[in-house]
């Protein structure tokens, strides 16, 4: 069960048996407090049945640790000591049961710890008759901007700030993006209606809001072929992917040049080349050089590498490369046998066959990169959004209706142009298309 996910309360609903489930589990708590406060509770008790009932598997994990749920100390911006006092009072009447305990990292064999697993009872399914998924909206108080500190626990927005210009506009242009969707039909690939919740998007800064910012939803989370399965009003669906945005971004703001020169790179210009490593797909340099320019020096940059680990995704038809962190169990190949040295020596090279990038590795410029690609992914959907197509963004990525390749090809080339000024306006950006069969081509784009 160690696949069992974590339940997240981010959904709401206003039908009639919710309402009146809540109000019986706010009713039975109070009837022992001293103090009576049902508002309070009214609404997170109705966004915990909606979250509870909306989730395709009956048992999930929930920490209970009092100190996340605190007003300066919270994992996700829906801990809060409402949600823990219902969570707790919903098991102690029957409507959640304990299937089994959490595990302490200390008698972990691989001393990751984990939450206890819990499901919801059959009174709690019973009581539920004709609640429908089209019941279930997501939460109205969902902040569309998330800003978490080093340890990822949830920060509080100054108002200040949700008050500037960026933040207005960013809020406004995911709640456009959210309207368009909405009448968009987007299916998956058995047919049914996607949910909301799955193309709801949140821009999630880490530390500072100047690094990072990337869009996450749901469907961010989806294989490949589950993504291009959907369907938009029975359109299927393509993707286009800036699939080495990193470095060309970098080589266009730095030097001036949208591919790298010089004696190696001239005849190869594709920057997650390397020759040395012929064992290792592009696909996994790919994730071990952006690894390199995220990390914030030579040995967090060696030991990220020394824990990367590689094997075959059947699904998609390429290598998947994860790099794990902790004592979690490692699955796969590992990346780099000979351990750090090999790592270092991975480094080295790469610095020495693409000089143009070398002074950027390890230096944490990663994070900066990310806040670029998500302005120009912000702007890719503000101009999608006024032209009426509707468009999923996972990163680097756009999925879209497939008989929209063209406006999309236009609208990525003006929002690159308009995000990057002039590091944006010359030369070619290239792309993989990818169709709905799963067949990939080379697009180029010229800026």
């Amino acid at each position: 069960m160690k696949d069992v996910s974590y339940l997240r309360i981010e959904v709401y609903s206003d039908h009639p048996e919710v309402k009146l489930m809540a109000d019986q589990i706010i009713d039975s708590y109070l009837a022992t407090q001293t103090r009576q406060h049902s508002e309070k509770y009214r609404y997170p008790a109705r966004k915990l049945i909606a979250s509870l009932w909306l989730r395709d598997s009956d048992m999930f994990r929930f920490g209970t640790k009092r100190q996340y749920f605190g007003s300066d100390k919270r994992k996700q911006v829906w801990m809060t000591p409402a949600v823990l006092t219902l969570f707790q009072h919903m098991r102690n009447i029957g409507l959640i049961n304990e299937v089994k305990d959490g595990l302490p990292p200390a008698i972990a064999k691989d001393g990751v710890g984990r939450s206890a697993i819990y499901c919801r009872s059959q009174r709690f399914k019973e009581t539920l008759k004709s609640l429908t998924e089209a019941d279930i909206v997501p939460d109205p108080d969902l902040p569309r901007i998330e800003l978490k500190d080093a340890n990822k626990f949830w920060l509080r927005i100054p108002d200040g700030i949700k008050q500037e210009p960026w933040y207005l506009i960013t809020e406004q242009t995911l709640q456009n993006h959210s309207d368009l969707l909405a009448k968009s039909d987007i299916r998956l690939g058995d047919g049914l209606p996607m949910h909301p919740m799955t193309w709801t998007y949140i821009r999630k800064f880490k530390e500072s809001f100047d690094l990072t910012g990337r869009l996450y939803a749901g469907f961010t989370t989806f294989k490949k072929d589950e993504r291009l399965g959907i369907t938009f009003k029975g359109k299927a669906a393509c993707s286009l992917d800036l699939s080495q945005l990193h470095p060309t971004l970098i080589l266009r703001i730095a030097h001036g040049v949208d591919k790298e020169t010089g004696l190696f790179t001239g005849l190869n210009p594709d920057p997650y080349y390397m020759p040395e490593f012929k064992h290792l797909d592009r696909s996994i340099h790919k994730t071990l050089i952006n690894a390199c320019f995220n990390a914030k020096s030579l040995d967090s940059a060696s030991r990220a590498l020394n824990n990367a680990y590689y094997q075959w995704d059947t699904t998609d038809n390429e290598y998947d490369c994860v790099i794990y962190k902790g004592s979690k169990k490692r699955e796969g190949e590992k990346c780099f046998p000979g351990n750090k040295a090999e790592a270092l020596e991975y480094i080295e090279a790469f610095k020495f066959r693409h000089p143009q990038l070398a002074g950027y590795v390890c230096t944490g410029i990663g994070l900066l990169l990310q806040k670029f690609d998500s302005d120009f992914m912000l702007n890719v959907i503000k101009i999608a959004t006024s032209m009426g197509i509707p468009i999923l963004p996972v990163h680097d990525e756009v999925v879209f209706p497939e008989h929209k390749q063209t406006d999309v090809e236009g609208i990525l080339r003006e929002a690159f142009k308009w995000t990057f000024n002039d590091a944006g306006d010359f030369g070619e950006i290239t792309m993989k298309l990818t169709q709905s069969s799963m067949e990939q081509t080379s697009v180029k784009l010229k800026c």
